[in-house]
This record gives structure tokens, sequence and C-alpha cells, in this order.
């Protein structure tokens, strides 16, 4: 009883907090739709005129924003699941870009309410200053401006980049310019039918159009076009790190930061993404077998229902499955194309010896399994979290039979349960096992692998380990008393999010946001997190050491730790860590 009120009460705080924030943003929504100031800047891009607002940073400068500008056709009708197209024009000659516009189409997962629109492919930009009449860009005129290009999180199924949640206020006070990035979500994102020009991946390639908006159109903002860094975090970090190593990608961006989220396996890619698509037509009404006839019958679904219905690709196996269980994810695709993002696994891409070049910071928080605690106690009865640890082995290793799986699944349940069965008590022992399979085992594969495969790429590993008062997905998820940083719980020391109140100047909240970002700041204007950050973070930060290709003996991860004083540390969770490390070397033979 202790324990439901220790996480009902700030669940209710959490919520309340929300609600009020939602209301702000929505009347501030309005006021700017309707009743802008009248002095408005106006910038001229390849497509058109924008007109947006200028408005105050927390320190008081001026800033300018544009919300709402369209970076490729709406992917409606005949384009909806295809590669994104181009916008050559806007409808109008000069847009009004005072709002957001919609996001893009999405199932809320809590309420179960489909919102949003099928045509909101929309970023929108942040610069504390524009270029000034006259006045040339470059060495001997007006210095232009690092550019971040961030990518939400949300499972590649929800989210948007608006600023209720993502207001870059603080980075722009550094002197760099923010732009978030609207993309499709679910199966209009990720569906996959190639023989019928359906490579999947159309999520991803509309991150990569925008990314090409901004190159070509970033300075007309102040922005360097030659100065881009590509920053997400969850499904926005994997996507980050997909693009890194795509070579369509990676000529538009010059640094890449990822939280919560790298790829080192297909292992947490779309499994059986063919027949998936098939059953989702089939519920549909669709009875043959052809991938171009699955499609039309896709085409012509109403956006709300394939929306709300999407759980239906899973076939019979529906309504076993949590409904925050998230099915359209990316896939590699079959064939190179202008638009490919990935056509060979991750881990054959990573271990192609001095293909990366472009500097990378990531890392993630030490309890973000909080998260998969809250869906398995939202869905799952005791019977099934007992068998927790067989279904994330046959999850993780695929290819193994019977007997090999139930050896997996002995180590795992001996390893974290003292060969226990867990229950749903087993509190801190999930948390452990959620944050190393969902995050840490791959962020220490990824380090391990650049360390030996990627000489000339500097790479930058941190962990973020303070347990705040604003962790809000914690407290949404029922899990305040658990202790460690909850997944998201970084976002809420970076951005200003609407729902927040504003940090006291000396509280640990204010160090801590201070710290991220100074450091994310440096790390996108020299490619060095310590080269312009240390009047704030007086450590040092090392990039993570090289070894050679023989061995992983001599491999140490030296790791950021980011808290209100950041200290540097050497093989955090090394226990952890060197478990997965022998399952792996066990049974994956030569995955490492």
């Amino acid at each position: 009883m202790v324990e439901l009120m220790d996480n009902w009460w700030p669940f209710v705080l959490a919520v309340g907090r929300l609600g009020r924030g939602v209301i702000a943003f929505l009347l501030h929504h309005l006021r700017m739709r309707w009743f802008p100031p009248r002095d408005c800047p106006l910038v001229s891009v390849r497509q058109g005129q924008l007109r947006g607002i200028t408005s105050r940073l927390p320190n008081g400068a001026r800033y300018h924003y544009f919300k709402g500008v369209p970076y490729a056709e709406a992917p409606v009708g005949r384009l909806r699941f295809k590669a994104p197209v181009a916008l050559e024009r806007f409808r109008k000659p000069l847009l009004n870009c005072y709002a957001e516009r919609s996001d893009f189409i999405q199932l809320d997962f809590f309420s179960g309410f489909v919102f949003g629109s099928e045509s909101g492919l929309y970023l929108n930009v942040y610069t504390p200053q524009l270029p000034q009449a006259g006045v040339e860009d470059g060495p001997i005129g007006r210095e232009t401006l690092p550019v971040m290009v961030f990518l939400h999180g949300g499972g590649f199924a929800c989210g948007s980049g608006s600023s209720l949640f993502y207001s870059p206020e603080y980075f722009l006070e550094r002197g760099v310019l923010v732009v978030t990035v609207n993309y499709r979500l679910g199966p209009f994102g990720f569906l996959y039918l190639p023989e019928a020009d359906v490579e999947g991946n159309a999520g991803l390639k509309d991150q990569l159009m925008a990314l090409r908006w901004v190159h070509e159109n970033i300075a007309s903002f102040g922005g360097d076009p030659h100065n881009v860094t590509l920053f997400g975090e969850s499904a926005g970090s994997f996507s980050t790190y997909l693009h890194m190593l795509s070579p369509n990608s990676r000529k538009y961006f010059h640094r890449v930061i990822c939280q919560s989220g790298v790829v080192c396996s297909s292992s947490f890619m779309q499994a059986n993404p063919l027949e998936m698509a098939f059953n989702l037509a089939r519920h549909f009404g669709y009875s043959g077998t052809s991938q171009q006839g699955a499609l039309e019958t896709l085409q012509q679904v109403p956006a709300k229902q394939l929306a709300q219905q999407q759980r239906k690709a899973l076939g019979q196996h529906a309504e076993k499955q949590s409904d925050l269980v998230f099915i359209f994810l990316p896939v590699v695709e079959q064939h190179l194309t202008e638009h490919s993002i990935i056509t060979k696994p991750p881990e054959e891409l990573l271990k192609s010896y001095d293909t990366l070049r472009t500097p990378l910071l990531e890392g993630c928080n030490d309890a973000e399994g909080i998260l998969g605690l809250y869906i398995l106690r939202r869905k799952t009865r005791g019977e099934d979290i007992r068998h927790l640890p067989g279904r994330l082995a046959s999850k993780l290793f695929r290819h193994l039979d019977t007997a090999e799986l139930a050896e997996v699944t002995h180590k795992i349940r001996k390893f974290y349960f003292a060969n226990d069965p867990p229950s749903a008590w087993s509190t801190d022992q999930i948390k452990h096992l959620l944050t190393d399979v969902i995050f840490m085992m791959d962020s220490a594969i990824n380090a391990e692998w650049l360390a030996k495969y990627q000489p000339n790429l500097r790479h930058y590993h941190y962990r973020f380990t303070y347990d705040g008062r604003y962790s809000l997905l914690k407290r949404l998820f029922l899990s305040a008393s658990v202790s460690g940083a909850c997944h998201g719980d970084d976002l809420m020391y970076m951005f200003k999010p609407k729902f927040l109140p504003t940090f006291a100047p000396a509280s640990d909240e204010c160090r801590v946001r201070d710290n991220f970002v100074a450091l994310w700041t440096s790390f996108a204007r020299h490619g060095d997190p310590s080269a312009g950050s240390r009047e704030v973070v007086a450590v040092p930060w090392r990039p993570v050491g090289k070894i050679s290709r023989e061995g992983s003996s001599d491999f140490r991860l030296d790791c950021l730790e980011i808290n209100v004083q950041p200290a540097m540390v050497s093989d955090p969770c090394r226990e952890r860590a060197y478990f997965w490390r022998d399952l792996l070397e066990a049974h994956r033979k030569g995955h490492l």
C-alpha cells in the first residue's frame, strides 16, 4: 500500500503538470496563429517565403522561430508508404509559420485515440540570429551558426517535434540554430512491400529529405550548412545511428549525437516485415498474394482506420502483445536507390574497416528499463513475468534451437534473479535486465566495435545518472519509487517543455541542464564536447580509446557520468556488460 501511494501521488502531480502545460501550449498556439505580432521576420527559401515570430529567450535575448514549415509533398494517395517527394514550391508565395501545424497521424497508446494528419511532414526552425541585409556570412562578415537537427522518439509509432516537449531555448542561448522534424510513423512510415516499390523506411527517408532541406535552405536562417549535427533520442537516436551508417545520409551532417539508442544488430529491427504487411492488408479485406494488390488495398484505407488498426499486422498474436510493443520498425532494404537508408545489416556496416569518420557522442540513462517495468505491469500477468528471461532470449537469439535457448534462459535467470523465477516484486532486477537488453548491451558492443574497426572515428560515451524531481515518464508510468534515471529523463534537462517550471538558478536541476547543453553545443560547434564547455564542466571528457582488430581483452570503456558534478569513469556496469559479452561470444559465434 505504501509503495502504491509512493507512485500514485507523483503520478497525479505529473498528470496535472502535463495538463497545465498542454493548455498553456494550446492557448499560445491559438494566440500566435490568430493574433501574431506586427513585426514578424521574413525569410526567403528555395520554395518561397516564410514569415515567423520574434520572441525572447530565458536570458532576455531575442530569437526567431518558424514553425510548421513543409519540407516534402504530402504523402497521401498514391504517395502513401512511398519515398518522399521533394516540395518544389509552397502552395502560397508567402507562408505564415507562426505556430506548429499538425503532428503526423498516430495512435495514442494510452488513450486509444488517433490524432494528427497524414500530410504532417513539417519542421520547425529556431535561430538566435538571422542574416543581416548587406552583411556577408563567413570569416569577414557575421558568423554563421552551428546547426543541430533533432529527431524525436516514440518507438517509430508516435511523437513529434513539437515545442510542447522540445522547445530548444537553452541551446539557442549558447549560439546554435535548432531544427526539429516530424516524420511518418507506424505503418505509414515503415510498411514493407518491396515488389510494389515500397522498400520500407519511409519515415527515415522523410528525415533524410528534411536534412536535404536544411542543407539547401538553412543559410537563410543564419545557419552553417557545413556544420550540421544530427541528434535524437530513443527512436530518434536509432534513426540518427542508421543515418550515420548510410552513405546516402551522412553527406548532409558532420557530427552525430545518439541518446538512448544505437543499432548493432538486426534483432531490434522489424521482424517478418512482409508477413506483417500482408496481415494488415488481409485485415482490410485483401485475399490475394500480390504485393501490388496488398499495397493498393492499404492505400485506399482511410488514414484514421489504418492508424487505429495497425496492431492487426501482428495477426493472431495481436491480442497477446502489450499495447506498447512497437510493430513497424526500420528494415534492411533490398535495393540500393537514391533514397535508400540501409541495404546491409548494421553489424556488417559497423565492422567494415575504417569506413566511418563522423564524430559520435552517444550513451544512455542508467535506469532505462523503468519503461519496460510499466509495460510489464500494465499488460502481463505474473506467469508472463516469470517467462520474461525466456522471451528475451528467444528475441535476441532467434537462430538457436530449443535446447540452446533453454541454456541461455537459465544463464539470464541465474545472473539477474539468482535462479529464482522473476515476479512482479523483482523491481530492481527486472529494471536492470531490461536496461541491459534494450540499451546498455548494444551501447557497450557498439563502443567496442568502433574502437576495433573504426580507427578514425572520434567517439565519446556518456551515462546519465541524475535521478531528479522532473522525471515525467517515471511518474506517468507509476514508477516514481524506483531509483535511477528513466528513459527520457535526459530530455527534461535539455529542452524547455511547456509543462515544467523554470529551474531555480542555483538548483541541481539547473546545473544538470547547464552541463548537458554546454557539452552538446560544444560538440556541435567543435566536434569535441570539452572544447567550449570548460567554464561549465571542469572535467575534460576523454574519447573512447582504440584497440587492435586481433582481440578485445584490452578494451576499456571510458565514459562521462553526467550528474550535478560530472566525472570520468571506466567500464560502468562492468559485471553486467561482461555477462552479455560472454553470452554473445558463446551463443552468437563470430558476432564480436
